[in-house]
């Protein structure tokens, strides 16, 4: 690439300087006579070498070697000339690369960046499902537990019968909890000790609406459905039959679910 860079230069500027006559060098063409101004004939051996004025022409042997010399100051001009340019252009040449890798590590950030903020928009995609998954799960357990509390609720006032199940014609205190469970699939053993054995204990400071209370002394004789707010339904006992009361109207002997 240098060496036919530096040839088209020499060659331009060899072409130009053919083109202009040769300073200082003037010659007389004849083709065998040529005629004074006054007429006169004159021979080749008539003729002088020499400029217009009378001043002998540079010898020919001079001339090339002046050729020489312009031509080594020309080869040395066009080396100079071709350095430069190729500087230039090995120059320009890592300017574009620079550039060109430049461009090339921003667009790597960029598709970086866009993949990471992708990543990010989908992890938060997934955590807003799993999180609005839980809430919705955790609003159905509740609504759960609140509709089995309604439809305990409207048997309040029924009457307390002692080893029955009926929730309208009367039921004692493990009939009554065994039959409400019953109508949402549940299957509860019969009695208080046993419903208590059977159940999933839970410390009294998680209670929920729908949990069991179970009391006695020394043994569990007794139980209750919690309704929320510090109150449960339980059949009482035959003068009160079935009502609402403080959970706490008497201590607790331990806090049982079969709910979620």
């Amino acid at each position: 690439m240098r060496n036919k860079i530096k040839k088209v230069i020499l060659a331009a500027v060899i072409s130009t300087m053919v083109c202009a006559p040769a300073q200082g060098v003037w010659a007389v063409e004849t083709d065998g006579a040529e005629l004074f101004s006054d007429g006169s004939d004159i021979t080749d051996s008539d003729v002088t070498e020499g400029d217009a004025s009378g001043t002998e022409i540079t010898d020919p042997e001079d001339a090339t070697g002046s050729v020489s010399v312009f031509a080594s100051a020309l080869a040395k001009q066009t080396e100079e000339q071709t350095q430069e340019f190729m500087q230039k252009e090995e120059e320009a040449a890592q300017v574009r690369e620079e550039r060109r890798v430049e461009k090339a590590q921003k667009a790597s950030e960029k598709a970086e960046q866009e993949k990471a903020a992708a990543l990010e928009a989908i992890q938060q995609s997934v955590e807003e499902t799993k999180k609005k998954a839980a809430e919705e799960a955790e609003a159905q357990r509740v609504a759960k537990r609140q509709e089995l509390v309604n439809f305990a609720l409207q048997f309040e006032g029924n009457p307390y019968v002692y080893g029955g199940t009926s929730l309208t014609n009367g039921a004692d205190c493990s009939g009554f909890v065994m039959s409400v469970f019953a109508n949402f699939g549940y299957s509860l053993p019969r009695v208080a000790a046993d419903q208590c054995a059977a159940s999933t204990r839970k410390d009294v400071s998680q209670i929920e609406p729908g949990d069991l209370v179970f009391y006695g002394h020394g043994y569990v004789d007794h139980v209750a459905l919690y309704i929320g707010d510090g109150k449960i339904i339980h059949a009482s006992g035959s003068a009160t039959g079935i009502k609402i009361s403080n959970y706490d109207y008497e201590q607790p002997a331990a806090i049982g679910t079969f709910m979620e």
